[in-house]
């Protein structure tokens, strides 16, 4: 950390850095303050240093230090705009979020967006601030993002993929951000719940075999069958592999809080084998003009050897009577 303070530590190396932040705080801490010091215009040093300060619960210091980390990475991708508009004691509110699903393209949907030349990129994909985060106060989630002025033709927005699963977040954005535009990008729940697995995996948050996960959560799920996604006893588990793809009781939430014309409900599927003609669809959404991209790189994909037959079609019998609800409800078609 000490040779690469630049590096997004918070991000990639989430178990050392909570470890480091547990265990040496104060040494941490003097690191970054001393590097934002030397390296006044690196974007990762400010917004690790934001990080330090909102473990600590120096919420006005961490504030300051998004601040200067959003400044930093807006000036190198639209200098002409910071040198014009930028304004320290203004703040923007996103003018959209895509809300979920996990495992389902967010990542790379939240890039091809900020690949957009009027769309200006909130410091973090993933603030949680309206599920983890929100005690931090609205304060504190306006930092993550760019000062824009209206008469300025640029948006922004962030992408937290758990906000879907999470009932309070609609109330909760609704009664701050009434007008914000929601994206919801949904994958075929046995591809997303077999995808999350193994990023649970990678990041040793689970050693069951999915087979025995999922065998698991499928017993547990027969106890509650008037609540197919689960009840707050399933949730409290890890995994909720397969509630999280029961997507509609989560999107009639969201549907009975935000109007629907405030969403834009995207197939996984359909990113990846026709961007361009979905990225169309997206711009348009948000009000921007069409901007091709030169390649649509697939991002935070994983590889790993294909789900048993068996397992596919037990899970598929599961959501097959979901997957129908969701349909008639959206009036759309998944194919899956």
């Amino acid at each position: 950390m000490r040779l690469r303070p630049e590096h997004s530590w918070f991000s990639h190396h989430s178990v050392l850095w909570n470890n480091l932040l547990e265990n040496r705080l104060e040494e941490v801490l003097n690191l970054y303050q001393n590097a934002t010091k030397i390296e006044q215009n690196s974007f990762f040093c400010h917004l690790n240093l934001g990080e330090i300060f909102t473990k600590i619960g120096n919420i006005e210091a961490a504030i300051r230090s998004y601040k200067k980390a959003c400044y930093n990475q807006t000036k190198k991708i639209h200098p002409t705009f910071v040198e014009k508009h930028w304004n320290f004691h203004n703040v923007s509110s996103p003018n959209f979020i895509i809300i979920g699903s996990q495992k389902s393209g967010t990542t790379s949907l939240a890039n091809y967006i900020n690949q957009h030349p009027q769309v200006l990129p909130a410091i973090k994909k993933e603030t949680h601030f309206w599920s983890g985060e929100f005690h931090r106060g609205i304060d504190w989630y306006l930092a993550h993002f760019p000062s824009i002025p209206k008469s300025q033709n640029f948006i922004t927005g962030e992408a937290t993929p758990n906000y879907l699963v999470n009932y309070k977040v609609a109330e909760r954005i609704y009664s701050l951000l009434p007008g914000l535009k929601l994206l919801v990008i949904l994958r075929n729940p046995v591809d997303r719940a077999f995808s999350q697995y193994h990023h649970w995996q990678r990041l040793n948050w689970e050693d069951r075999s999915f087979e025995v996960a999922i065998n698991q959560e499928l017993e547990i799920l027969k106890t509650t069958p008037k609540q197919p996604q689960g009840d707050k006893k399933y949730w409290q588990l890890p995994g909720n592999y397969i509630g999280r793809g029961v997507y509609i009781e989560f999107m009639q939430k969201w549907i009975e809080v935000f109007p629907r014309e405030q969403f834009l409900i995207l197939r996984g599927e359909d990113l990846y084998q026709g961007a361009n003609d979905t990225m169309k669809q997206v711009f348009d959404f948000l009000g921007l003009p069409e901007h091709k991209l030169p390649k649509y790189k697939k991002l935070n994909s994983g590889s790993y050897a294909p789900i048993s037959d068996l397992l596919r079609q037990q899970l598929s019998e599961y959501f097959q009577p979901h997957n129908q609800r969701l349909e008639e409800y959206l009036g759309m078609k998944f194919n899956w």
